[in-house]
């Protein structure tokens, strides 16, 4: 059974140094253990870079072909 539940992120830093982390857990004196966020989101957000448009792509590899009905 897959449940859904929000997954708390904050961003830290300062400067150009910003980060995005996704909190673990808390701790009963309010301490948060973190990890860096590396949701494919939060990489291409640091990398300043986004998907590739549909015209890029075939740019690079070629015309992108209708499915053909297998998987």
């Amino acid at each position: 059974m897959v449940s859904e539940h929000a997954i708390a992120r904050v961003r830290l830093g300062h400067d150009d140094a910003e980060r995005e982390y996704v909190v673990m857990s808390e701790e009963p004196d309010g301490t948060l253990v973190l990890r860096p966020d590396t949701a494919a989101e939060a990489i291409r957000r640091r990398l300043g870079s986004a998907p590739a448009t549909v015209e890029e792509f075939e740019a690079e590899y070629g015309r992108v072909l209708p499915p053909d009905g297998e998987g």
